[in-house]
């Protein structure tokens, strides 16, 4: 199990830079395609359950069973799912509940991740978005990470001209997600 694991993760990192270089060259496009949040987001937490398991974590997932259509590149939305719920296994305290929401507020879903980890410093919250950058406990608590999650998530979130959540206290957790209008990723696709 941890070997499979381990190799999820290492597909999600070579995809996670591919990614990059797409942006860097300019050739970084959605596939847009009809698609059910709610259960794009249950599958990924699905995924990530042994992983919570082993760390003596739990998800609490809050969803409607469905959710209206949405085009949008699902592989690179559930990306950023797995991104916003791996990191909240990573930066929570053990035995510690990670609460992930998916909801529809009027025309938009919203998806959201909390957590009780540590948080991010107030003087790091400006940079956290940009690439290669980790806060200087994030970096103390999981020295392998690459600092391309974030970056590539809001990224992904912005072309499909969403908005990045955010909200965090240090040493008390943080909450990230994103908002998707239904009405403007149908008529943009």
């Amino acid at each position: 199990n941890e070997a499979f694991m381990s190799s999820e993760r290492m597909v999600r990192l070579i995809s996670d830079f591919l990614n990059v270089s797409r942006l860097q060259t300019g050739k970084f496009t959605l596939d847009r395609h009809p698609t059910d949040l709610a259960k794009a987001v249950r599958e990924e937490i699905e995924a990530l359950q042994p992983n919570a398991e082993g760390r003596k974590l739990k998800f609490k997932v809050t969803a409607p069973k469905t959710t209206p259509l949405v085009k949008v590149d699902e592989g690179k939305i559930r990306q950023v799912v797995m991104n916003f719920a791996d990191n909240a296994l990573y930066y929570s305290p053990e035995v510690s509940t990670i609460y992930v929401d998916l909801k529809k507020e009027g025309d938009d879903l919203v998806f959201k991740v909390k957590d009780s980890g540590i948080g991010v410093p107030d003087g790091e919250k400006t940079k956290l978005f940009q690439k290669f950058f980790r806060a200087e406990n994030a970096r103390r608590q999981r020295p392998d990470g690459t600092g391309i999650g974030l970056f590539l998530a809001k990224k992904v979130i912005d072309a499909h001209k969403g908005h990045v959540i955010f909200e965090s206290k240090e040493k008390k957790g943080s909450t990230f997600g994103f908002r998707l209008s239904i009405t403007e990723s149908n008529k943009n696709a």
